[in-house]
């Protein structure tokens, strides 16, 4: 049985954006080529996507923009849990039924660490590794990606001031080996601080802990494929010019689309 992972590095839905002025713009469908693909895999002309968005506070009109586009564009019954609210967090026994009963579970961003905590809180982070040893597909865009890894950056977090000495990896899931870092295109090539890591402070963060770390663009993604002892890696691209890369200090290496590795 092939267990999959689609770690997305960021981008927009296709969702109207309204400016103080009244103007609305409609954004780019940044990940449609990656979303294509994993809906494909399921299988089924109409599959199950459960929506987690516990990363940005259960925020509902983030799930009904994640609902209206995969559905509307790909014809796929998307259900909305919420793990946050104790009024509308469904029973454990409901929580593990609406996950099994998935073909995609999809996480959204936002806080990551936050993110942790409410899975493990809730219980969710187990049945999240029961339902992927399951041969569900677990998926997610930014902080959605950043949670099946083994470690994300702590820039979010308290103990991060801004400095290269607190820049630390945190633990996430750990179904896939190393480090994810989102919008890597988005990022400044060199410095550090409270807003913002750059490129150089994330290589030069793995090369002290000697982790293996993966940039990933906006509008590119990571699937990782495990059958057995083999896992296959593979960049899909959405957004031209996106790309995923394999983080080496003080360099990155664009990675090769289904490099295996066991």
């Amino acid at each position: 049985m092939t267990k999959t992972i689609v770690a997305v590095g960021g981008g927009a839905y296709g969702q109207i954006k309204t400016y103080p002025d009244g103007r609305q713009v409609q954004k780019n469908k940044d990940t449609i080529e990656i979303d294509k693909k994993m809906i494909k895999l399921t299988g089924k002309e109409h599959p199950k996507i459960v929506f987690i968005g516990a990363a940005h506070g259960d925020d509902e009109s983030r799930f009904l923009v994640i609902k209206n586009y995969f559905n509307n564009d790909f014809g796929c019954d998307v259900e909305n849990l919420n793990l946050i609210d104790d009024t509308k967090r469904p029973s454990a026994d409901k929580i593990k039924e609406i996950i099994f009963n998935a073909d995609i579970v999809y996480v959204g961003g936002g806080n990551v660490t936050y993110l942790m905590n409410i899975l493990k809180k809730t219980g969710v982070d187990e049945l999240l590794r029961q339902a992927y040893n399951k041969g569900i597909i677990m998926a997610g865009n930014s902080a959605g990606g950043c949670v099946w890894f083994e470690y994300y950056g702590n820039d979010e977090d308290d103990d991060f001031d801004g400095t290269f000495d607190t820049f630390k990896p945190k633990k996430a899931l750990g179904l896939v080996r190393g480090y994810f870092e989102p919008h890597w295109n988005e990022k400044d090539e060199e410095g550090i601080n409270k807003e913002s890591v750059s490129k150089n402070a994330v290589q030069r963060m793995l090369a002290r802990e000697e982790i293996l770390g993966y940039g990933v663009d906006e509008g590119a993604a990571i699937m990782v494929q495990t059958d057995g002892d083999k896992q296959i890696m593979t960049e899909i691209i959405s957004k031209p010019g996106a790309k995923v890369y394999q983080l080496v200090f003080p360099k990155q290496q664009h990675i090769n689309p289904g490099k295996s590795r066991e």
